[in-house]
């Protein structure tokens, strides 16, 4: 259902019900990771004390990096909207593709310091040996799903940008269903799956994020957004349009990344109090998470 470029507008109003219509699908899209996360740390918690308490430290470490990929997205989404409102469509997959670029480039530098650095802070920062051990061990697995996330997130920057943001929630729905069935299965070694335990969730989750990049992907393709943004008319790099988007995007990927490092030090903070009070905390901060997801799209 493809149109041609010349027949493509996508200017649109500024009235309330366009703003809901916008808004309401980034909320919802918003609200199944909450609830992804929060179902991870319900089958987590089943394990003990311990596990779910471990699992807010890693969440939320790996919650940084997901924050300067949202950064990046929300850069990336203002400069798509002006074109898209100035009518520039052949602008927009230019700039797509430099924004997949430079996540890819911050996705790799995010597994290099996990895989070489993140082993040595938490050994500084945590007490626990045992719990040491197992943020480690997960968070190796864990961030190899960076580079799908951020591709992710990019494609939202797209979507949202060009007001398709309807097509959001396929993909975090995909994303959803797949990370719940296979937390329950990799976690306890149910539906004929290995028991893999707190690492089980780490699996789950690149596998969910793999089929809802998948998923949007082939929303995009069959319904003929590529063609009509002409995606992969110009793919070249171009210096200027790497500058554009840092320059655009840096201030929120500082602010995003600070707000998140404080939650990440309080956790280390509580984590010197006992395994029980981890736990404690890592439940409120999902239910904030949760409640939060309403304010913000």
């Amino acid at each position: 259902m493809s149109v041609s470029n010349s027949s493509l507008n996508l200017q649109v109003d500024t009235g309330s019900k366009q703003i809901l219509r916008i808004a309401l699908p980034i909320s919802a899209a918003i609200i199944v990771p909450q609830i992804n996360f929060i179902t991870n740390n319900i089958f987590l918690g089943g394990l003990g004390q311990l596990e779910l308490g471990i699992a807010g430290i890693t969440g939320v470490y790996y919650l940084l990096f997901a924050v300067i990929g949202n950064g990046l997205n929300n850069g990336l989404q203002a400069l798509i909207s002006r074109r898209a409102g100035e009518n520039k469509i052949d602008e927009i997959g230019v700039l797509f593709w430099h924004g997949v670029r430079i996540a890819l480039v911050i996705a790799l530098m995010g597994i290099l310091l996990t895989w070489f650095v993140a082993p040595t802070v938490l050994g500084w920062s945590l007490h626990d040996a045992a719990g040491v051990k197992m943020a480690v061990s997960f968070l190796t697995i864990r961030i190899l799903g960076l580079p799908f996330l951020y591709i992710y997130q990019m494609r939202n920057a797209l979507l949202v940008g060009t007001n398709q943001s309807k097509y959001l929630i396929l993909g975090t729905a995909t994303e959803a269903i797949v990370n719940i069935v296979l937390d329950y299965g990799f976690i306890y070694g149910k539906l004929g799956l290995p028991k893999l335990g707190f690492n089980g969730a780490a699996y789950a989750s690149i596998i969910a994020e793999i089929a809802g990049l998948v998923a949007v992907f082939g929303v995009i393709k069959l319904i003929g957004i590529s063609k009509q943004l002409q995606l992969f008319k110009k793919v070249a790099y171009q210096k200027k349009y790497t500058q554009l988007i840092l320059v655009q995007s840096y201030p929120l990927i500082l602010q995003h990344a600070i707000s998140i490092m404080s939650w990440e030090y309080f956790y280390i903070l509580i984590e010197h109090h006992g395994a029980r009070d981890l736990a404690v905390s890592n439940t409120m901060r999902n239910l904030f998470g949760f409640f939060g997801c309403f304010t913000w799209a």
